[in-house]
């Protein structure tokens, strides 16, 4: 057999091999490493902040522990602004995100997203005595805060309509501004709306009208097949036996929105 009559043998059996298949092996090399280097805001609660013993929890903590557990990896927490997240993980500096981020098109052309972990409706924050805004869209004249690259700032720029957008680095600069008004608007997930409204009671009030729920997605490159498929294994068997709705209730203090 000659070498072109070889390569040609070669191709046409790559051809009936998925491409999962002819990827490196992402999960040895973790384990290989001895570790899982996980990636979040820690700016963001109740889905991740950091305590006064300068240790990270939340409901995005708690998950990414249970599959460190799950891989038998320790897992090393790294803490990065939101907007560097995705650029680390290309970089290869991190091997998943978990901070809260929405499955959406334009990121799935770059990245690996795991199936669903939580879900998330996108509300309006505004503080008590401001009666204008009834709806999500009611944003026209006013100053309205979001997270920098978030999928809150993309749908309010979308929507057009504000005087003035002001995207941040985390949520609680968000929630920080509209307490000392200068926004007037907070476009947020529920669960920081409701977790800001139980911290500072009578302060806020949440217009969930016309904000769609959207599905959140721990974020990996695009190669680690093998990463992904042992990451959804966790979630479905945590949706399974009950884990997903006892974590979202303990973190959020309320039910998963349909």
């Amino acid at each position: 057999m000659n070498r072109r009559q070889a390569s040609s043998m070669l191709l046409a059996t790559l051809a009936g091999v998925p491409c999962a298949a002819l990827a490196d092996d992402d999960l040895a090399r973790l384990r290989a490493r001895g570790e899982l280097r996980v990636g979040t805001s820690g700016t963001a609660p109740p889905n991740t902040w950091v305590n006064e013993r300068n240790e990270l929890q939340g409901y995005d903590i708690d998950w990414g522990n249970m599959i460190g557990r799950d891989l038998a990896l320790p897992v090393r927490w790294i803490k990065v602004d939101f907007r560097g997240l995705m650029p680390a993980l290309s970089a290869g500096q991190l091997d998943m995100v978990i901070t809260g981020v929405r499955i959406r098109e334009n990121l799935k052309r770059v990245f690996l997203f795991s199936e669903p972990y939580a879900y998330e409706r996108m509300v309006a924050v505004v503080r008590v005595g401001e009666d204008g805004v009834r709806q999500l869209s009611d944003l026209r004249g006013r100053t309205v805060g979001v997270v920098a690259a978030s999928f809150q700032e993309d749908t309010v720029r979308a929507m057009g309509g504000y005087r003035e957008l002001l995207a941040m680095p985390s949520g609680s600069d968000v929630f920080l501004s509209l307490h000392t008004g200068h926004i007037d608007v907070a476009v947020v997930g529920l669960t920081a709306a409701v977790h800001y409204a139980h911290q500072r009671p009578g302060e806020v009030r949440i217009v969930s009208n016309g904000g769609g729920v959207n599905a959140q997605g721990i974020v990996m490159r695009k190669t680690a097949f093998a990463l992904k498929a042992a990451v959804d294994r966790v979630i479905a068997r945590c949706r399974a036996d009950g884990t997903y709705l006892a974590l979202y209730r303990k973190n959020f203090s309320i039910d998963p929105p349909q």
